[in-house]
């Protein structure tokens, strides 16, 4: 076992953001990493309560690169506005591989984040927004005062964006197809992310919970600033300290290619998802309550 995992403190980290997916978590990620008050980890989503190789396909090429030449491993994050790595986060990579594959142990996974110092240091992963509701139970008795984040958006456009995002990775022929929707429906896990108020239910622990911080990505769009700073604040964090040189509404994926829903698509998306719009306006309020103006409901 890597000694990172075998010795020092447990105390885990101070914040899990559970999401949403394609909810603004990257631009989130990117925020933190360059804040002089955190130590995030060197690979954005740790993949550990999902249970997912996911991790894998990113940490084991960068670790085999850091482990040839640190250097040329910081040239090429150099290029890609990401924090340059040493040594420490060579052994963390080291010991997050080794712990792939083997059962849940809370203990060393807190221990991932001993390298922060006297820093602040979360774990970034929009699958845990729909792990089972024991395991996310478990995960706040563990860790009681660890915060919470979770960045909602509008459930159809937040669908559609991961629709977006596995087209791009899974080229098909007529994307925008209903039929080709139809099926990501019933057989992936768009609807599942998209249902904020089960994601809400399963991770809060009551009304009231302070340790709960409920974001929305409409809020980036419209004023990033002033989101970063109620995100950083909830945190325990200073936002007046700048995230190194990257503009407060950096977007390293601005220039993803979309496809056009076309209005087929969207007549069957809306009555899809028109209860849970609804009951994240009557719920939430906010920028849920636009969600209802914006799809007629």
């Amino acid at each position: 076992m890597p000694r990172m995992l075998a010795e020092g403190p447990a105390r885990g980290p101070d914040f899990i953001c559970i999401g949403a997916q394609k909810g603004g978590t990257r631009w989130l990620f990117d925020q933190l990493d360059h804040h002089p008050q955190f130590w995030m980890p060197p690979i954005k989503e740790l993949h550990y309560f999902d249970l997912s190789d996911r991790f894998l396909k990113k940490a084991a090429p960068l670790y085999q690169r850091a482990r040839t030449s640190i250097d040329d491993a910081n040239r090429r994050r150099d290029r890609a506005h990401e924090r340059r790595l040493e040594a420490v986060d060579v052994d963390w990579l080291a010991a997050r591989i080794w712990l792939n594959e083997r059962p849940i142990e809370f203990d060393r996974y807190a221990r991932l984040f001993n390298p922060r110092g006297d820093r602040l240091s979360g774990d970034i992963c929009p699958p845990y927004a729909i792990v089972p509701d024991d395991r996310a139970q478990a995960i706040r008795q563990r860790f009681p005062d660890a915060r919470i984040v979770y960045l909602a958006r509008d459930p159809i456009a937040r669908f559609w964006s991961q629709y977006c995002m596995l087209v791009r990775r899974n080229e098909r022929k007529d994307p925008a197809a209903l039929e080709q929707v139809e099926r990501f429906v019933r057989k992936g896990n768009g609807v599942q992310h998209s249902s904020i108020r089960e994601v809400v239910a399963r991770w809060r622990r009551s009304p009231d919970d302070d340790a709960f911080g409920l974001f929305f990505f409409d809020d980036l769009k419209a004023d990033a600033i002033s989101l970063r700073g109620r995100v950083l604040t909830f945190l325990g964090a200073d936002p007046g300290q700048e995230s190194g040189g990257l503009s407060t509404d950096f977007n390293r994926k601005k220039e993803q290619a979309k496809v056009e829903m076309t209005d087929q698509v969207r007549d069957y998306l809306v009555p899809l998802f028109a209860d849970e719009i609804r009951g994240c306006a009557a719920d939430f309020g906010g920028p849920a309550l636009e969600w209802v103006r914006k799809y007629g409901l």
